[in-house]
């Protein structure tokens, strides 16, 4: 149900965590650095004393006790441990998490997870969203690798998500959280110590998810939202001083069905692209950002059933930005895609590398097909078949 990236073990490879919600888990799968990954590593969510186990959901990798090793911070439900929204994992210094985990706070619903320095005291705190208490949670870090008492702000219409930015550049964090029973997305300012209040709100259709970032190159913070039930993603451009402008929508398609949102620049141009987890295709959706505010056709590529989470990372190293995709279904699975495009990889595209993505890469990819040349393998796999024909549309129809 969710999937975050770190460098557990330092090895100067990226690896993958996933909360496992079935498994009362999470699983650390360690990347090779060339775009594979090795086997998980579960790590049980138990506690020692009474023997019950947590469910995960969101993930996240950082550093909370300052030894230089990635900890683990997932979130979490379970009745039998009234329900703590959060289970944190210390790294024992050599990549693996041997002391048990630690429970913190209460949460029935936690949807959604950030870990960053709300209270302005130089540790790292967590805020996450309380879906059934109507809540975004501060909870406080001490620095090593410990958390205080959590913090409770009201935040009516049923919280799903957390998008942290600084939406009014007062050099202060501040929160957007979408709520799915009111269908608005809120946004609360931050004093810099921790503290939030609601500013305002904005329409959003049942918004499932949300994320932050800058989809116009103009230097302030947008935010995009999923809207499950009208197989639509939303967007609402920034203006800088924390308020937004009107709510616009494209379509996925229908009966699409886009659940999960991120967004990052896929393509190397400076703005972010929109990535929609498409619940019933078992596709990321991506949509290209024209840098005015518009977007190109969707593109999709097949990840698992189901995806509820993604995360940015280079898995191979070619400077390239790719996607890991957490597969909510109960396959037991997570999905990374390598990007093509930027990075000193040249763009699969542009067969005829003249920089450019045009029609006359079609001529040149039918001769590299004729004359079997390395150009015509555009899905990776290592040989060139007809296959690879579908795979240049898709790379020519995302602009690389």
């Amino acid at each position: 149900m969710g999937v975050g990236t770190g460098d557990v073990n330092n090895d100067g490879n990226l690896d993958v965590v996933t909360g496992d919600f079935f498994g009362n888990s999470v699983s650390i799968l360690l990347g090779n650095g060339d775009g594979t990954l090795q086997a998980g590593v579960v790590v049980p969510l138990t506690d020692t004393v009474s023997g019950f186990s947590a469910a995960a959901v969101p993930v996240k990798t950082a550093d909370l006790n300052g030894d230089g090793w990635a900890d683990i911070v997932a979130g979490v439900q379970s009745p039998d441990l009234g329900n703590p929204g959060i289970a944190v994992l210390i790294n024992d210094g050599t990549g693996a998490f041997t002391s048990p985990p630690e429970f913190y706070a209460f949460s029935t619903q936690i949807r959604g997870l950030e870990i960053l320095d709300l209270t302005g005291d130089g540790n790292l705190d967590v805020v996450y969203a309380n879906r059934d208490d109507d809540t975004i949670n501060v909870v406080p870090g001490n620095g090593d690798g410990t958390f205080g008492s959590e913090a409770f702000f009201d935040v009516t219409g049923g919280p799903v998500g957390v998008a942290i930015a600084d939406f009014n550049n007062d050099g202060n964090q501040d929160v957007a959280t979408p709520l799915v029973f009111s269908s608005e997305i809120a946004i609360l300012a931050g004093d810099g110590a921790g503290n939030l209040t609601e500013l305002a709100r904005y329409p959003a259709n049942s918004p499932e998810g949300i994320a932050v970032g800058d989809i116009n190159g103009d230097g302030n913070e947008d935010l995009v939202i999923p809207f499950l039930n009208g197989d639509a993603v939303e967007f609402i451009l920034g203006n800088g001083d924390g308020t937004f402008g009107s709510t616009q929508s494209i379509s996925t398609g229908s009966g699409s069905l886009p659940i999960a949102i991120a967004l990052g620049d896929v393509n190397g141009d400076g703005f972010d692209d929109i990535h929609a987890g498409l619940f019933i295709a078992g596709n990321v959706q991506v949509l290209r950002s024209n840098g005015d505010g518009t977007f190109q056709a969707g593109v999709d590529f097949p990840v698992g059933a189901r995806p509820r989470d993604f995360a940015f990372g280079d898995f191979n190293g070619d400077g390239a930005n790719d996607l890991a995709a957490a597969n909510g279904a109960t396959s037991g699975t997570a999905t990374v895609i390598l990007n093509g495009c930027g990075g000193v990889q040249p763009c699969l595209a542009d067969v005829n590398g003249d920089g450019a993505v045009t029609p006359t890469d079609f001529t040149a990819w039918v001769n590299a097909f004729n004359n079997n040349l390395p150009e015509c393998d555009q899905n990776g796999d290592g040989a060139c078949t007809p296959t690879d024909f579908t795979a240049w549309v898709n790379n020519f129809n995302a602009g690389c």
